[in-house]
Order: structure tokens, then sequence, then C-alpha cells
């Protein structure tokens, strides 16, 4: 909620209140705080184009279907952001411009439709969004299984992985950086253990505190989407990596007493919840060392593939990964898995 509320504090009312409707609804604060990243992004391209002159309502009700398309257009064109040292990295993924446009289909529809805020009525008198269609993904499920395929750890290289940060990587540092590499070693293996052992979602893992984590169960109690209180079961191996990292925490960090949160980090001295993005720059360090630079979310379809390629049942890999119905993303892992094709093509 503190990231929430930071992304809050200089917000117009009408964003205000937008969270306050979305709260009511139970959406998550990590959704709500996507959107409004989302949203920054925007209105920071809109008034840098003259295209608002300001973020008030009287300046939103200028936005037309034809400036939210010139939006779409930026993003279809626009560079990932990386590092000034960082080569060209490509222009932004089909699933990531959807989720820019479907975060803005929600606001525009909430500004232009909905009571529920401090004046009474709505914001604006149109909606500026029902005219933009948003992207397709022209890929069938295979083609995109293939694609997702090569940043897999499947099988044994998931556990070459983790040694691979356990005993190899530190051979690539420098004195300084070996030294911040030992005081993180156990802590890092574990949170990529503890995906790669139950496919927990970033935003789950970075919420997870002490007290959540069973080791009599091998079992981790998260919050899932929608606000779903879940029990999720994890590998040994997984729940290994974790007790060696619990072992340490007190002594690698300062002042463990005063959070309760299970991945910590230091901070002006202080130890504080380790972030989503931290999360993401660690696995992918350590990835890009390993084989091929891959996100947490790729470590879940890690889980989800070796899960489903074990038990061959696609209702207890949906169940694992806090889905609400085996729908079509849980049978990407069916087309990963092709196995059985190939047998069959073989044979003919």
């Amino acid at each position: 909620m503190n990231m929430l509320q930071n992304e809050l504090d200089q917000a117009p009312d009408y964003l205000k209140d937008f969270v306050h409707h979305k709260l009511t609804q139970e959406f998550s604060p990590h959704t709500i705080n996507e959107y409004l990243k989302n949203y920054r992004l925007f209105f920071n391209w809109a008034l840098s184009e003259h295209i608002l002159s300001d973020l008030s309502p009287d300046s939103l009700e200028s936005l037309t279907a034809y400036k939210m398309n010139l939006y779409k257009s930026h993003l279809l064109s626009r560079e990932k952001y990386g590092t000034p040292s960082d080569t060209y990295k490509g222009t932004l993924s089909k699933p990531t411009i959807k989720r820019h446009l479907t975060a803005l289909k929600v606001l525009f529809h909430y500004l232009a439709t909905s009571y529920d805020n401090a004046q009474e009525r709505p914001y604006l008198s149109h909606n500026p969004m029902n005219g933009v269609e948003n992207v397709k993904e022209q890929q069938t499920l295979q083609a995109r299984a293939d694609a997702i395929e090569e940043k897999l750890f499947l099988g044994k290289e998931t556990h070459d992985y983790l040694a691979f940060i356990e005993e190899d990587y530190q051979h690539t540092l420098s004195p300084q950086a070996l030294k911040f590499f030992k005081r993180d070693k156990e802590r890092d293996v574990a949170i990529n253990a503890l995906i790669l052992a139950s496919g927990l979602r970033l935003s789950e893992v970075v919420n997870l505190n002490l007290e959540d984590v069973s080791f009599e169960k091998n079992r981790c109690y998260v919050t899932r989407k929608g606000n779903k209180k879940d029990s999720v079961r994890i590998a040994s191996f997984g729940m290994d990596y974790l007790a060696n990292y619990i072992s340490v925490r007190t002594l690698r960090y300062p002042n463990t007493n005063e959070t309760s949160a299970l991945f910590i980090t230091t901070y002006k001295g202080q130890s504080t919840r380790m972030s989503g993005n931290a999360i993401e720059k660690m696995v992918a360090k350590y990835s890009k060392a390993f084989r091929v630079e891959v996100s947490p979310h790729k470590l879940r379809h890690t889980l989800a593939t070796n899960l489903f390629k074990s038990s061959k049942d696609l209702l207890l890999t949906s169940q694992q990964l806090g889905h609400s119905s085996a729908g079509q993303t849980t049978a990407l892992y069916i087309h990963i898995d092709n196995d059985t094709t190939m047998d069959a093509l073989n044979s003919l």
C-alpha cells in the first residue's frame, strides 16, 4: 500500500477517486499501482506532445479517439527503456502495449460513466477510448509456446540455474561486487528457488511475510488476484533454500525485528521490504549470466511447464498457478509439452 500511496501523493482528485472506487471493487493494490504507472507514462507523453495543456478534467475533455490512437502509435514504435549503456533493446511487446491500453480503457470508462466520486457525477462527458482497438497478438498458441520455451529452465536446468547462482556466479565479480553478493546470496537464490518451486507471481513474492511460510506443510499463504486468499504448495527443494535464507536473515540485514517482510534489503541503514523492481533486476542479472535473461514471470512459466510435463494434469497446474479456470493461459503449457505430438508424427 505504501507504493500505491506514493503514486497518489501528487495525483489529481479524479485519480484518487478512481483508486478508491477500484479498492471498493476489491482490486489488488498491486494491480492498481501498475495502472497508475501506465497513467503516469500516458500523461507525461500527452503533456510533452501538447495533447493536454494540464491534467484537469477540463483538459481531459479535449481527448478524442484520434488523439488516443496517436498514443497507441507511440507505444507501437517506442523503444524499451534501458540504461544509457544498453544497446538497442527493441520495441515494446504486444502484451505490454495491450496492458497499457487496457489500463487506459479502465480509467476512461470510469471517468465517463461512474457516479462514485466526490462530485457524484461523471468527470467526463465522453469516453475517448471507445474508438481505440486493442492490439492483437498475431501468433498461434504453438508459436507463442515455442518462443517462451527458449526462456524456460526446464527439467535438470532448473537445478543447474540455482547451483550456478550459489557456486559459479561469484567468479564473474569484482571484489566490491563480491562483497554485496555474499551478503545477499542466500536471499537471492531463495527467491529464484521459491518461484521455480511454487509458481508464485512477483507481487505474491514481494508481499510475503515471515509468518506466511509453513515449513511443517511445505506451503505459503498469499493473496491472489481478486483479493482471494490461497494456500500454495512449495516443492521441497524450494523449502530448503528458504530455510537457508531465514537462518542468516537476522545476521545479514540490520534491525530485522522492525519488519515482518520475508525478503528484505538494506536502505539507509534499515531493513525494508524488497520491491518488485529490485527482484526483477536481480533475476535478470543472474539468468543473463547463466544462459538467457528472463523475468520472474518466466520462472513461473518454468514451474508450470515442469509441473504439467510431470503430471499431465491441466487442472492441477491451473490450481497451482492460482488461475480461476484452466483457460488459454494454462493451455499454453500443453503446447510447450509437445512430446506427444512429436511421437505421433514420428510414428507415421
